[in-house]
């Protein structure tokens, strides 16, 4: 299916035509989504992407033209698009009431605009406003101050004067007495204290050395017994380590690809396992195995998306091959792809070309379907 977004011929920013070719389902009562190639995740209200499907209603679509379908899309759908980088390509999935499903990849033109492009035109009671700074009443200017007049100085009381009564002399005998004997009682303390100390130096410095050589052997054996103890912990952590090394390894390596496989395939979810397809690590062939094989389980929408999602991916040989599936040269008719469809064989190839240019049968086919 054929899939282009247009402006609209008013050129109004944040609408747009998208326009069909190659529908084959009912044109009422519509559900649409549209999943970007960065990050696999899907255009949600708001806005927004999520890694959530979400699915748009159409009401109806009309025709455009003999070959062609429309619907007016707004804002919602037409500035998402337009905010993600130009190398993000868009796979937009069309279904009906009955389960008839199309897909294709989104051709943006470069003509539309988004909403933030209209801009906001001012009022003109807006444009006319004038503001000017508030006016203040003029105070009159205060009166000058009447300098007070100085006063004398009071003259100076005269001040009384007060006799002192005369000191009796005293003898000077007494107090130097008194500090003869307070010297002697000083001196006497401190030789008694002198030979005291000076008699249990001598007791006391053997014991701390033999103390401290005691606790520095202790200490010597305690430090050999945490050594040894931490040299088995580590050991025991080391190999600890690498067994759960490599244990994750093992399920790092085996998760994704068992959740890509043939026979996954009817254990899970068409979203659950196309997401673990992508997260997996796998070649081209590998996953090209697993497409056919959802092809010919009739697991269409796994098959298409696993073929998009890679292809716009930048994989040239499963473009290679999602082309093939539309060319009426290779074309062979199953429930997923009925009809070949020259147009949409087309453009895979023009995406084969883009990542190699130098690719003969993608040139020739091209060329020959009048790309």
């Amino acid at each position: 299916m054929r899939v282009e977004l247009r402006p609209l011929e008013s050129g109004t920013p944040g609408q747009g035509r998208l326009l069909l070719k190659g529908w084959k389902g009912a044109t009422t009562t519509l559900q649409l989504t549209i999943q970007e190639s960065q990050d696999q995740q899907f255009l949600h209200p708001g806005k927004t992407w999520s890694t959530k499907t979400h699915s748009f209603e159409l009401a109806r679509l009309e025709e455009a033209d003999a070959e062609r379908l429309q619907v007016v899309l707004d804002s919602t759908i037409i500035d998402p698009l337009l905010e993600l980088p130009g190398s993000t390509q868009y796979l937009l999935t069309l279904q009906d009431a009955q389960g008839t499903k199309g897909e294709g990849v989104i051709r943006l033109s470069r003509d539309l605009m988004p909403s933030s492009a209209a801009g906001s035109t001012p009022s003109a009671a807006a444009s006319t406003a004038l503001h000017s700074p508030p006016v203040t009443d003029k105070t009159p200017d205060p009166a000058p101050e009447t300098e007070p007049e100085l006063k004398a100085p009071p003259k100076p009381e005269p001040v009384p004067v007060v006799e002192t009564p005369p000191v009796n002399k005293t003898s000077k005998r007494g107090p130097l007495l008194f500090l003869l004997l307070g010297l002697g009682l000083l001196a006497a303390v401190a030789f008694g204290a002198w030979y005291w100390f000076s008699n249990n130096a001598n007791t006391t410095e053997t014991e701390p050395t033999t103390q401290e050589n005691i606790e520095e052997e202790g200490s010597f054996e305690e430090e050999e017994i945490v050594q040894e103890d931490n040299d088995v912990s580590e050991a025991e952590a080391d190999l600890s380590s690498e067994e759960n090394l490599q244990e994750s390894s093992a399920e790092s390596s085996a998760g994704p690809a068992m959740a890509c496989s043939i026979e996954a395939l009817g254990e899970q979810d068409e979203l659950a396992f196309v997401q673990g397809c992508s997260q997996a690590d796998m070649t081209s062939e590998a996953l090209l195995s697993v497409i056919e094989a959802a092809r010919d389980a009739n697991q269409c929408g796994i098959a298409r998306r696993l073929y998009a999602n890679r292809a716009i991916a930048g994989d040239a040989t499963i473009a290679l091959a999602y082309a093939r599936e539309y060319d009426p040269a290779y074309h062979q008719a199953n429930t997923c792809f009925s009809s070949a469809d020259a147009e949409t064989a087309g453009y895979w190839y023009q995406i084969v070309l883009d990542v190699e240019p130098e690719n003969s049968e993608a040139q020739a086919r091209f060329e020959e379907l009048g790309g």
